[in-house]
């Protein structure tokens, strides 16, 4: 027993298909491609510029350089994607927007300061006191 009929449709289907099948068309960038790939004339040659009609041309890119990059003045690395505005020029990122203390997260609740460093709330009060204590302290004598 044969494995089609020959008298079958899809025996038919499959015979014509082969018969009238041709070479897959190629894109005229994969033609260009595959010449540059095919030439063996040592180092890759240049591609023609009807590849890209702007190849010539630099692409400007809504993508910050790295000389525009912000800095985090916590780790100091660049700031990538989003940034927290601390002062005018100074900023962090919202992983690094934490009281120094207990590293809570300051993001929506503000940020005090005492001396360089930062903190939330609770940790800035114990800061100002401890600090207005040596002050009376050290007065009294």
């Amino acid at each position: 027993m044969s494995r089609f009929e020959e008298d079958s449709e899809v025996y038919k289907m499959i015979q014509e298909n082969q018969e009238t099948r041709a070479a897959p068309k190629q894109s005229s960038s994969f033609l260009l491609l595959q010449a540059a790939l095919d030439t063996d004339s040592g180092p890759t040659p240049h591609l023609p510029s009807r590849l890209s009609p702007n190849a010539h041309n630099p692409v400007r890119s809504s993508v910050a350089t790295v000389q525009n990059l912000r800095t985090c003045e916590k780790c100091n690395t660049a700031i990538v994607n989003q940034a927290v505005r601390i002062q005018d020029d100074h900023y962090r990122h919202p992983a690094c927007y934490v009281c120094s203390d207990c590293g809570l997260n300051l993001k929506m609740r503000g940020h005090f300061w005492a001396g360089d460093s930062m903190y939330c709330e609770k940790h800035a009060k114990e800061r100002h006191q401890a600090m207005a204590a040596r002050s009376s302290q050290s007065a009294r004598y």
